[in-house]
């Protein structure tokens, strides 16, 4: 059930790997000497990289350089075969420059692929975005081929209120369940925001075979694919948070639900 740890290169020096340790690395969009050679000691760990570009790289051939940079930071640091994954002030441009360094292999051997990286919430209001913004991101994924991961505010498993900061925050299940079905079933952006929407835990069924939001399904071995190729994962500062919440929805340990 977890994924990757996740580490900002500038404290790997406080990790102690073992056998089958696998991390995803946060770094500066420059990749500093520090931050090289804090990856250079963890070639073997490292399997995803992310970074999040500043807000005045907002052109398609601007990210399209970023991305080559990167590329040139990561190949000094001796990374071979990584995702990475950018997060940006606007999607549109982003995925369009994503999809032609994806196309044309301009990651060489040291890039695998690249996606986009989601920030769904944080301590204030306005680090949430809406629903509609969401399912634009996704569908602007989807349309441009490239995968997706999303980060914060996802401790609740559905779409739910939070008095502590005063608005409506993602649920994951309902954030993964739009990313998985806008591939598998090609969901409208409407649909969508829908499924974001949704805040009953009985229009989502989990069964061995697969996955179902109301009238669209997808198999286990369709999801098994889109986990690695395209909804790749979703960034949490807790993990027993989550879990409590799917055990509290009859979720966790039940094959339906």
């Amino acid at each position: 059930m977890l994924g990757r740890c996740v580490v900002p290169a500038t404290q790997l020096n406080r990790v102690t790997p073992y056998s089958g340790f696998r991390c995803s690395v946060i770094v500066s969009p420059g990749v500093s000497r520090e931050e090289i050679e804090q990856l250079s000691t963890f070639t073997g760990s490292v399997e995803m990289v992310e970074t999040r570009l500043a807000d005045t790289v907002r052109f398609p051939d601007q990210i399209s350089d970023q991305l080559l940079q990167l590329k040139t930071r990561l190949d000094q640091a001796g990374l071979r075969g990584v995702q990475l994954f950018v997060e940006t002030g606007s999607a549109a441009p982003a995925a369009e420059a994503i999809a032609a360094f994806n196309s044309c292999g301009s990651g060489g051997e040291v890039i695998s692929n690249v996606g986009y990286k989601l920030r769904c919430g944080g301590v204030e209001k306005q680090a949430f975005p809406t629903p509609e913004r969401v399912a634009e991101v996704i569908g602007i994924c989807r349309g441009h081929g490239i995968p997706i991961k999303f980060t914060a505010g996802m401790h609740h498993p559905l779409y739910n209120y939070s008095p502590e900061i005063g608005i409506m925050q993602h649920g994951f299940i309902n954030i993964f369940s739009a990313a998985l079905l806008v591939w598998g079933c090609n969901l409208s952006i409407d649909e969508i925001v829908k499924c974001l929407h949704d805040e009953t835990a009985r229009h989502f069924h989990f069964t061995e075979e697969g996955f179902s939001w109301q009238d669209k399904t997808i198999s286990a071995s369709e999801i098994k694919k889109l986990r690695r190729s395209k909804a790749i994962s979703f960034g949490s500062c807790s993990f027993v948070e989550p879990v409590e919440g799917l055990r509290l929805l009859g979720f966790h340990g039940n094959t339906g639900a």
